[in-house]
This record gives C-alpha cells, sequence and structure tokens, in this order.
C-alpha cells in the first residue's frame, strides 16, 4: 500500500492505494475549540457521540466537530494553524497535531509502507516537518518529506511532457514556483503569502469589518475573498487601469518570481537546452479572472522561458496534490524494493 499525507493551513487529507488499487480518501479540518471540563459540556459530548481531548481543566474538540460545537455552545472557534505556522512549544497544539494526523492515517498494516507527506512550509528540515515525520513512524510507515511542487508536477503534467514544466501554487498560506524537469525539481522558491495574507490586505483597503467581542471592528477577509472572487474583479494587464487587487497581486508575483529568475539564471546553460515548457497555476488565488494574463507578462518581463500557449489552472487543486504525493510514495517503495 501507497499512501499520502497532505497538511495545510485549513486541512489534513490522506490518500491510500491498497494491493487491489482501491482508492480511499480521508480528510479533517484543522480547527478546533474550547469548552470548560465540568460534568455538563462532557455529558453533552459523550452523548451526542464527539470525541475531546482533555488539557488543563479544559475540553478541545478537534475537526469538523469543532464548528458545531462552536456554534451551539457560543464559543470561539480556533484554528490550528496562524499564519502557516504552528505554535510546536505548545502542548494542546502538539497533541491536536498527533490526533489529526491519526485520525486521518490508520495504523500502516505492514510496517514500513511508504507515507509521503506535505508540510507548510518550505524546508524539510523544520521542525513541523520533524515532528510529522515522527508521528507518521508511529503509525508503522516510513515517511518520504516531499513538495507541492513536485506532487503537483507528477500530477498535472501529461507523460507526453515526460512530466516537465513550472508549477505555480497560491496556497492559503504559502506560495510556491518550481521548475520539474523529467520528475526532478531543477528549481524551486517559495515565499511566505498566499490567500490569507491577501485577502487580510485587500479588507483592510476596502474598509470591510465585521463586529468582534465586545463589539471590537475585526477586518472582515471573507467578505474581501468574495469580491475578489466576483465576476466585477480582473486581474487583466491588458484592462485601462488596474485595481487594487492587482497591485496586490503584483507585490507577491514580485516576491515570489524574483528570486526564482535569479535562480534559473544560475543554470542558464541547462535552461537553454529545454523546450518551452508548459505552466501549471493552483490555489485559490489563481482562479480569479485574469490571473492567466498578468501571471504570463510576468514571466516575459522576466525573461522566464516557458510555452505561452499553454498556462493552465488545475481546478482541484487539493486532490492534485494528493494524487501526486501518491505516486511519490508509490516510486519510493518501488525504489526500496529493487534495492532490497
Amino acid at each position: 500500500m501507497s499512501t499520502a499525507l497532505q497538511i495545510d493551513s485549513t486541512c489534513f487529507r490522506t490518500l491510500q492505494n491498497d494491493a487491489s488499487h482501491k482508492l480511499t480518501r480521508r480528510s479533517i479540518e484543522a480547527l478546533y475549540t474550547i469548552l470548560e471540563d465540568n460534568s455538563e459540556n462532557r455529558s453533552m459530548l459523550q452523548k451526542i457521540g464527539v470525541p475531546f481531548l482533555n488539557s488543563e481543566e479544559t475540553l478541545i474538540i478537534p475537526g469538523e466537530n469543532a464548528a458545531q460545537i462552536s456554534r451551539f455552545s457560543k464559543v470561539p472557534l480556533y484554528p490550528l494553524f496562524t499564519n502557516g505556522e504552528l505554535v510546536l512549544n505548545d502542548p494542546v497544539h502538539r497533541q491536536l497535531l498527533s490526533t489529526l494526523i491519526q485520525s486521518v492515517l490508520p495504523r500502516a498494516k505492514v510496517d514500513g509502507e511508504y507515507c509521503a507527506f506535505i508540510v507548510p512550509g518550505n524546508t524539510s528540515q523544520s521542525p513541523l516537518n520533524k515532528l510529522t515525520a515522527q508521528l507518521i513512524s508511529l503509525q508503522g510507515f516510513t515517511p518520504f518529506a516531499t513538495t507541492i511542487t513536485l506532487a503537483a508536477g507528477l500530477s498535472a503534467f501529461p507523460a507526453a511532457t515526460r512530466y516537465s514544466g513550472y508549477v505555480i501554487y497560491l496556497g492559503h498560506s504559502h506560495s510556491e514556483i518550481g521548475l520539474v524537469h523529467q520528475s526532478r525539481v531543477v528549481a524551486r522558491h517559495s515565499v511566505p503569502f498566499g490567500s490569507e495574507w491577501m485577502d487580510e490586505q485587500l479588507a483592510h483597503a476596502w474598509k470591510m469589518f465585521k463586529n468582534g467581542p465586545e463589539g471590537k471592528p475585526l477586518i472582515d477577509p471573507k467578505q474581501a475573498k468574495e469580491k475578489r472572487l466576483s465576476p466585477q474583479i480582473s486581474l487583466s494587464p491588458y484592462l485601462s487601469h488596474h485595481s487594487v487587487v492587482t497591485s496586490w497581486y503584483e507585490s507577491l508575483l514580485d516576491s515570489l518570481l524574483d528570486e526564482f529568475a535569479t535562480q534559473l539564471e544560475t543554470i542558464q546553460t541547462y535552461i537553454a537546452t529545454l523546450k518551452l515548457l508548459p505552466v501549471v497555476c493552483l490555489g485559490d488565488l489563481a482562479q480569479t479572472a485574469g490571473f492567466n494574463e498578468l501571471l504570463s507578462q510576468n514571466l516575459v518581463n522576466r525573461k522566464i522561458p516557458f510555452n505561452q500557449g499553454e498556462v493552465t489552472l488545475v481546478p482541484d487543486e487539493q486532490s492534485a496534490i494528493t494524487r501526486g504525493a501518491l505516486v511519490i510514495a508509490a516510486m519510493e517503495e518501488e525504489a526500496a524494493t529493487r534495492a532490497a
């Protein structure tokens, strides 16, 4: 069996392929809420069959159940990740990470089966990456860290391209761009900005607020996202005037593409041997009207060679990423079997 685990800032997902090639998907939202630990709350949770954790006289409800309990009990709902970061020195967060992984990753049927995994961030040496690998090992798997760039490339590029091209991912808490050539990442750059950051900036710019605790006004990123995705907004560089949305996209692309273009300059001799490659785009921010045109212009301005007729949006980004990670797990398992 091969397994893929993708952890992003909003959800944990797994995809498993068993010996009969049956695919099994599991997911759980990266949310939690907290209730006071008393007999009334315990009785209520047990009666409706909602699992919970105990910590310092509180009851912690993770995953999809958290949203229901939050509405019913009128208590705050918390994201496990904030700006793509998990507070690893907080024992509650570490316990929640372990619980959510176990909920979507059953113990391996055969010890040592490979599990390719992806976590937020851009380094395989991060503390979150190392802790996730340990938790996967406790489930009986051999963990193998990979990236969205490689996973999306293996999933989205057709075999005719020999799995080669550019991957641009604009996610919830981070964005990355990479060049994949024949199933190998040649260059890659990541920045800690995504739709979470973008919609916060737009909410400020558009003065979109909602009532917070005690009537205190808070910015409303959800309302900003709805406006960003509306048909009235377009990023096309061919319009007579640019919107405030385009300006923030330009800032994000500057931070993402400038360093990547510098990386490509250092391997220019290698790049010159490649034919013009396709570009695939993933993520919520790539869905705004006119994004492909704006991206193409920015790539051209930085002299990044690509096939301008093959810039495509991958509509189901999460499935594409987990499918690609599953392919990576199968490849590693096959390589290990041959080596043995």
